[in-house]
């Protein structure tokens, strides 16, 4: 039996899992447990954990049933592009505010599962916010339903600028990947289904006129964004989320290089084919 104990979130998604040892060896029903919980709830939060790469990997390759990826799958250990960090020389996105995205949306097979590991927090605390694409479409309204079913969008790792842009990080990609998907998304593993549009990533609804296209988008993200919907989260050094990167979008406020100190390691899993040694630049769309 598991021997670990469940806090649910008010935000509708989400759970903090207390007294997990990630050393311990995982009965099957342990695992069963586990497994279940992160197909329903999308989001895990454990505190005060002593977690090596290794073991965040494989917590996180276990929590999709997918122990039999090699390592490398989840990213390599010292890859500086995995952490994220405005300390942290060579970090991923080291200042600056993110929209709203899944990361690599744009992918024809993007992560299922993403984790963050906190190494150096110093207060005051920048968040980390989300919110669950699943629920959004389970609450989205029949009109909206109605007027989505069929359509699609353009995904993509280029430019893509709308609402407000203060602070926010513009990352330049050369020759930017691109997929199409549905706005109505079937979860891959889960079968559910996701409003699966984002601030970030989403061009474009594919079809209709770009006056349209915003239209619809528009208010699509302010039924997903509402702030009712976010779920913060106030990190503390030896914090670990996993979330399910299909149903939950993540965003945070500005993060300044010379502020605090937010040091985040990250695993993600499986790996799309992408090139590592072709990093995106970061600048500010001010």
């Amino acid at each position: 039996m598991a021997d670990f104990e469940v806090r649910e979130f008010s935000a509708g998604f989400g759970g903090e899992v207390i007294g997990f040892d990630p050393a311990r060896r995982l009965e099957s029903d342990a695992r069963r447990v586990l497994q279940e919980l992160f197909d329903d709830r999308s989001l895990l939060l454990f505190r005060d954990l002593e977690l090596s790469h290794s073991e965040q990997v494989q917590l996180c390759k276990m929590l999709i049933r997918k122990d039999d990826l090699e390592d490398g799958d989840a990213g390599p250990e010292l890859e500086d592009n995995f952490y994220i960090s405005n300390k942290r020389p060579d970090s991923a996105v080291p200042f600056g505010r993110l929209q709203f995205h899944s990361d690599t949306m744009w992918a024809d097979g993007p992560f299922e599962i993403l984790s963050l590991y906190a190494i150096d927090i110093e207060e005051p605390v920048v968040p980390t916010t989300f919110i669950s694409a699943k629920r959004g479409w389970a609450t989205l309204p029949g009109d909206l339903r109605d007027r989505v079913e069929g359509l699609e969008v353009l995904q993509t790792a280029g430019e893509v600028r709308r609402g407000d842009l203060t602070d926010v990080v513009i990352t330049t990609v050369e020759r930017p990947p691109t997929t199409t998907t549905h706005i109505e998304h079937r979860h891959p593993r889960t079968g559910e289904t996701i409003l699966y549009i984002c601030e970030q990533m989403t061009k474009e609804v594919i079809g209709l006129s770009a006056d349209d296209s915003e239209q619809l988008l528009g208010e699509l993200f302010a039924h997903l964004y509402e702030p009712a919907n976010h779920w913060n989260h106030y990190w503390r050094n030896k914090d670990l989320i996993v979330w399910d990167n299909i149903a939950i979008q993540h965003a945070r406020p500005n993060v300044l290089t010379d502020g605090p100190a937010r040091t985040l390691r990250k695993v993600a899993t499986p790996i799309p084919q992408l090139n590592f040694d072709q990093l995106p630049s970061y600048s500010s769309a001010d």
